[in-house]
């Protein structure tokens, strides 16, 4: 076996599940600290404490690792916020608690920077565009099921069809998760009662 293909296989059988995460963990604290293009291969094995030729091993390659390592953190936290959504709470109430959950965005925290760091990325990567259409676009996939049960029950306006009104509020929502990341003084119980009242039924006074 030579150097070079040694170098290219997990340190031990069975670890590279182990190494893979430790990759990706290391890639997401140095972006968080250091910004995108700070986070290059040498940093991350270094951080992870494993041989450079790791990353490609296991990515392909540091862009590859970057993007996987975003995904991978907020992805939880953006399913989180969804599961809000489709719980068995009045819609209304779910709709408070998300706004208030979009908090743990705040630019002051590690998913707030991430996010923020994946979007800035969106605009010049296609493959990171793809990925961060991938995420907004689990509002809506999940959202739309939601909306025509509350439409069925009559607590929302069933005058707009809930395909209609679905990307509508997901964009909403992910504007207002950006908003709130650029604002942190704006006010998520306000914006949460302003949406209620835009879902109401026509003619039902809201508190």
């Amino acid at each position: 076996m030579t150097k070079a293909t040694a170098q290219t296989k997990p340190d031990k059988p069975g670890s590279g599940e182990v190494t893979r995460r430790r990759l990706l963990s290391a890639a997401a604290a140095l972006i968080v600290e250091r910004g995108w293009s700070a986070v290059t291969t040498r940093a991350v094995a270094e951080r992870a404490g494993v041989n450079q030729a790791l990353v490609h091993y296991h990515f392909g390659s540091i862009g590859n690792l970057r993007r996987e390592a975003v995904m991978a953190k907020l992805m939880p936290e953006i399913h989180g916020l969804v599961e809000e959504l489709l719980d068995d709470r009045p819609l209304p109430e779910s709709i408070h608690r998300v706004t208030h959950l979009i908090d743990r965005f705040s630019i002051d925290s590690e998913a707030g920077v991430l996010m923020a760091e994946a979007l800035l990325q969106a605009t010049r990567d296609q493959a990171m565009t793809e990925a961060m259409t991938g995420i907004m676009g689990s509002w809506s996939e999940m959202l739309d099921p939601r909306l025509k049960v509350a439409q069925e029950r009559g607590v929302i306006r069933s005058d707009i069809p809930a395909e209609r009104l679905t990307p509508v509020i997901a964009s909403f929502l992910d504007g207002f998760l950006i908003q709130r990341m650029a604002d942190p003084s704006l006010d998520a119980t306000a914006t949460a009662d302003t949406l209620v009242q835009l879902l109401s039924p026509p003619g039902e006074e809201t508190p």
